[in-house]
């Protein structure tokens, strides 16, 4: 169990869209474009690509197409939270639902999920990821709360971006709920220091690797990091980037 606090929506999170006219106008893009929504359950690495068939503002509803693989159904309906992600005119959106119910939609088996109330909409360029080498990995401290009581654990960066970071947590020890707020975490950037700042969770997932195990990424935020900061975790990220083009080259 973490140590962390779920934070309501405020004007501190400025991927947070709150406003119950300009959601729906977001996800009446989505529809009219047919843009594709990946649904899938936290804690789980199945996942589907799915379509939102209708808008039911009467009902305060979305209606989502739904999977071929019953069992997939049978897993999204059981669930008590559900996430989506789309892109949309390039700029990521995710939501997530409590409960997911079967319905139908023109005599065919669909999906139904109330019309959440907020979602979050970030900007390609801020969002955009770079992944941090194994051989010189970046680290950040994180405060969490277990049986053995209030500790600091030490998670492995796997990216990180203008906006936030993911880091491994395969013991599932972070709080894993869009919102929770850790506070005063310690990223280690090798080669150029120490940055302190909270962080908001925003997603996770679970990734099958080869062998058969899985591994958990949990993505996070940065919560009104200083400018200085900031401007280090940009050189971090040009670093990485002029790394990575060396090596395409054949320099390294």
């Amino acid at each position: 169990m973490s140590i962390a606090t779920v934070s309501t929506p405020d004007d501190d999170d400025p991927y947070l869209v709150t406003s119950r006219l300009e959601i729906r106008s977001l996800l009446r893009a989505i529809e009219q474009k047919r843009a594709l929504l990946r649904m899938h359950v936290h804690g789980r690495t199945m996942a589907i690509v799915t379509t939102i068939l209708e808008i039911d503002d009467r009902n305060n509803d979305l209606i989502v197409d739904n999977s071929a693989e019953e069992e997939f159904n049978r897993r999204i309906t059981s669930a008590e939270n559900v996430s989506f992600e789309t892109n949309l005119d390039k700029v990521r959106i995710h939501f997530s639902a409590p409960k997911v119910t079967p319905c139908l939609q023109d005599n065919r088996p669909a999906l139904r999920l109330p019309i959440p109330e907020t979602l979050t909409r970030i900007q390609r360029r801020e969002y955009y990821r770079v992944d941090v080498p194994v051989t010189k990995p970046a680290r950040c401290t994180m405060p969490v709360k277990d049986d053995k009581g209030q500790r600091n654990v030490t998670f492995t960066v796997k990216d990180i971006s203008a906006g936030g970071i993911a880091v491994f947590d395969n013991h599932h020890l972070l709080d894993e709920t869009p919102g929770a707020l850790y506070k005063a975490c310690r990223l280690l950037l090798p080669e150029i220091g120490t940055v302190v700042t909270d962080l908001r969770v925003v997603r996770a997932q679970d990734e099958a690797l080869p062998d058969g195990k899985e591994r958990r990424h949990v993505g996070c935020a940065f919560v009104q990091l200083p400018n200085s900061m900031q401007i280090m975790v940009q050189h971090y990220i040009g670093m990485l980037e002029r790394n990575l083009n060396a090596k395409r080259r054949g320099f390294e």
